[in-house]
């Protein structure tokens, strides 16, 4: 059976809860709001990161199909692969995005996941690099080089709050 405060002014009764039990559930709330609000970020910032992988991985593809046709990346353009996808919005860069031996990716990159964009490279004929930068603001990218035949070697560079490293 609950317990009803009750003040009498008057003629008529009020009831109500007190300061103490109002104070209590808003410190519970808070505390609650303390653990949840963080967590969410951090959930949120992950998947961000993971939209920004799959559409690099999604571009590679790309990538690796179209050559099919050239068998020189420094053949493709945006307009190639723009027909093979157009889902993706392809930048074409002037320089090395990807550098696997510091590991870091160019910070003056400006594809932004978000807009579904990805900068493409082709450094040689037989290399290139993909980079974009997801919506929390890590990037992340990926240089090939083939060796011709079924010799590929696939380096993934992320940086994450500032700091390279190699995988994902």
């Amino acid at each position: 059976m609950s317990r009803v405060h009750e003040r009498t002014i008057g003629w008529r009764a009020e009831t109500g809860f007190t300061l103490i039990e109002l104070l209590v559930v808003i410190i519970i709330i808070a505390i609650l709001a303390a653990i949840a609000i963080p967590t969410y970020f951090g959930v949120r910032m992950k998947a961000q990161d993971s939209a920004a992988i799959t559409l690099v991985r999604n571009a590679l593809t790309t990538v690796e199909g179209a050559n099919l046709n050239f068998r020189d990346y420094a053949q493709l353009d945006a307009a190639e692969l723009r027909a093979m996808e157009p889902s993706i919005s392809w930048q074409i860069g002037t320089s090395e995005l990807v550098d696997p031996s510091v590991p870091t990716i160019v910070p003056s990159l400006s594809a932004n996941a978000a807009a579904n964009e990805v900068e493409f490279f082709a450094d040689t004929a037989t290399s290139f690099d993909i980079a974009t930068v997801s919506e929390s603001g890590n990037r992340f990218g990926i240089r090939v080089q083939t060796a011709g035949g079924a010799a590929t070697d696939y380096i993934k560079v992320s940086v994450v709050e500032e700091t390279g490293s190699n995988g994902w």
